[in-house]
């Protein structure tokens, strides 16, 4: 397959003679690795062209005005770029990038010859690169071949998306109504009756209450005792739902007035 190359970087384009890119650790006598990875520069070379001082302003350019940079980090200027690899022609199908961040310019050299030309071949030293970087990818996601070093200045960590969960409503909940003991609902028992109040809660569980029952008229044995002011206190929730099996009578001689909750 025929590939074509071509760098994009300081506002200008280049189409590529060649392109390396080197990664190396040290070694010792025996072939064992004695240090952490080094390199990860890439090399480029094409036809000199009008508008080349824009990476020989690169390789000059400094940041020593601003004292907010320390040294030796204010030593050099940083640059984002790629180099982009075509297939069969530079209109072609995009295969892959190299994609860098924070590359500074380590080496500028122009040649001459009479058979080539004129050409300039730049070597870039990046602080983040992405090795074969495809074009439906994004700096934002994790790559495999993602190398990032210590002197970077832009990279910012990936935050793992949080899925969203609704905030729970803890608010205790309290529903009363009498029915029958056959469990038919009603709307107000009748004297000489037998019937269940039904209490039905929500975030309640272990809570102490007192349950009002508001009633004028009649009055309610629980538990073989009359309620008084028709309130049962210090009633204690330990489900969603209770039946409290009560006895309607008529309202007593001397009852207290009703109090209200």
């Amino acid at each position: 397959m025929n590939v074509k190359a071509k760098l994009f970087v300081c506002g200008e384009e280049r189409e590529l003679f060649n392109t390396n890119l080197n990664y190396n650790r040290l070694i010792d006598w025996n072939g064992k690795p004695t240090s952490a990875l080094m390199g990860g520069t890439i090399s480029v070379t094409f036809e000199s062209q009008m508008y080349d001082d824009s990476f020989l302003e690169w390789i000059i350019a400094d940041r020593t005005e601003n004292k907010k940079i320390p040294y030796p980090f204010d030593l050099y200027q940083l640059r984002d770029g790629k180099i982009v690899f075509y297939q069969d022609d530079y209109d072609g199908l995009e295969i892959f990038e190299y994609n860098f961040q924070d590359g500074t310019l380590i080496n500028y050299h122009e040649r001459f010859c009479n058979q080539s030309g004129m050409q300039v071949t730049l070597t870039i030293s990046p602080a983040m690169q992405d090795y074969r970087f495809f074009n439906n990818s994004s700096w934002s996601k994790k790559s495999t071949t993602r190398y990032i070093k210590h002197w970077q200045e832009s990279f910012i960590p990936i935050k793992e998306a949080t899925p969203y969960k609704a905030k729970e409503d803890t608010t205790p909940r309290f529903t009363c109504y009498y029915t029958d003991l056959e469990g038919n609902k009603q709307a107000e028992p009748h004297t000489g009756e037998e019937v269940y109040l039904v209490l039905k809660t929500e975030n309640a569980i272990g809570q102490t209450i007192d349950i009002d029952l508001s009633n004028h008229t009649k009055d309610f044995v629980y538990n073989d005792k009359v309620i008084e002011n028709d309130i049962i206190k210090d009633f204690k929730v330990t489900s969603s739902e209770h039946k409290l099996k009560l006895r309607v009578v008529v309202q007593q001689e001397g009852e207290r007035e009703t109090i209200q909750n």
